[in-house]
């Protein structure tokens, strides 16, 4: 009985060491879902604008939609002048897309649906960072804000 004990301690003992330093990046929190063989694992908890095993990858580029009237993200933010994609991604924390168009405008939504256009006609610049395309006229540059895949 005393070395099942022992060997029961000695498991949490390995499965809790995963997280004692925290393996995450970019302030990612470090999560252990269950305990499979010898092996722990672990999952890491991105903060927004980060994703991949261990919170190194950028949020990720997924293309260039069109928009209309009725809108393919519910939730616009006010216009930014220093806008770009990481600013707005930032700035939809809580939402797993992210959506920039028109150089300064910064959308937000749950759920994507609609027709994605060829990345060329999403043309124009950001303001905040003139390297990268803030969309264009009803043209929207949409991003994952996504951690887990």
């Amino acid at each position: 009985m005393f070395f099942g004990v022992v060997i029961s301690s000695f498991v949490v003992t390995i499965v809790a060491a995963s997280c004692v330093t925290n393996p995450c990046q970019n302030n990612g929190t470090c999560n252990l879902p269950h305990y499979t063989g010898d092996t722990a694992l672990y999952y890491c908890r991105c903060t927004s604008g980060w994703e991949g095993r261990y919170c190194k990858d950028p949020f990720r580029y997924i293309g260039c939609f069109e928009d209309s009237v009725a809108r393919i993200m519910p939730v616009m933010l006010p216009l930014s002048r220093s806008n770009s994609p990481l600013e707005c991604a930032a700035r939809c924390h809580g939402y797993p897309y992210s959506g920039t168009q028109d150089g300064i405008e910064c959308f937000c939504g749950h759920y994507l649906n609609a027709k994605k256009r060829k990345d060329s006609e999403c043309n124009m610049a950001c303001p905040g960072d003139n390297s990268q395309k803030c969309g264009g006229s009803w043209r929207m540059s949409v991003y994952s804000n996504m951690a887990e895949k």
